[in-house]
């Protein structure tokens, strides 16, 4: 298997992806860079049912989403995808949706680590993983090491109670669901007006934790978001901007 190929899934964007406006929303387009990636790494013998024997999993860390046009109900896209090279604790995948002509519609740089499933702690990569030749393209979008600030001042908050349909294999809330959560404050104004969003994950949410969402709307007209259980713990912050 040529591990520096870029892998490419096509899609058709089904009603229960779209939100009122007809439109795929930002965690339908997270589910389908999982399942991308997912199917990739099946591929590359770097599957998460693989590493479970092992005692590890994949963690998804951070996610850094541009999108220049939203694809609607219906539509036929293809979503393409590769892997980097990082460290020995992070390793980095890229993505790209097209459309049925070929115009580039959103990219993504998504950041990654390998915990042990027993400590849920990161734990270095295996060294067949380290020594596998990925690919030395160009990412999708540059590397950051930029912090996302704390909230100061959370006018906007809203609870959610963590819904066992919410989990995912790792039986931890899968991370397309943050996304829901952060945008469930917002208006439908400033969630159509949103075109990029920088995520970190931070903690696990289990079933049955309760989770505050709180927001943070800035001069330039982004939105800081920040998820927090019930012990005050923040598990996931972003920055969600227009442009």
């Amino acid at each position: 298997m040529d591990t520096t190929a870029i892998y490419s899934e096509d899609f058709k964007i089904r009603a229960s992806e779209v939100d009122v406006t007809g439109k795929i929303t930002f965690s339908s387009i997270c589910s389908l860079f999982q399942e991308v990636a997912g199917n990739h790494a099946l591929l590359l013998n770097f599957d998460i049912t693989d590493l479970h024997k092992k005692g590890l999993t994949w963690v998804l860390h951070r996610m850094d989403i541009s999108i220049n046009d939203f694809p609607k109900w219906r539509e036929t896209v293809t979503v393409e995808t590769w892997p980097a090279a990082g460290d020995a604790l992070r390793a980095y995948r890229n993505y790209r949706i097209l459309s049925a002509e070929g115009n580039v519609l959103g990219v993504c740089l998504s950041y990654w680590m390998m915990i042990n499933m027993k400590t849920r702690r990161p734990t270095r990569m295996t060294d067949d993983i380290l020594n596998t030749r990925l690919s030395d393209r160009d990412h999708a979008l540059p590397v950051t090491s930029s912090k996302i600030p704390p909230i100061k001042d959370s006018s906007l908050r809203k609870n959610i109670l963590v819904r066992r349909s919410d989990l995912d294999m790792n039986e931890h809330v899968n991370n397309a669901h943050y996304l829901d959560w952060m945008e469930e404050p917002l208006n439908e104004g400033q969630i159509s007006r949103t075109k990029s969003i920088d995520i970190i994950f931070m903690k696990e949410s289990l079933y049955g934790d309760s989770i505050t969402s709180i927001i943070q709307t800035n001069k330039d007209g982004s939105t800081l978001h920040q998820l927090e259980n019930e012990n005050n713990e923040i598990i996931a912050k972003a920055h969600f901007s227009t442009k």
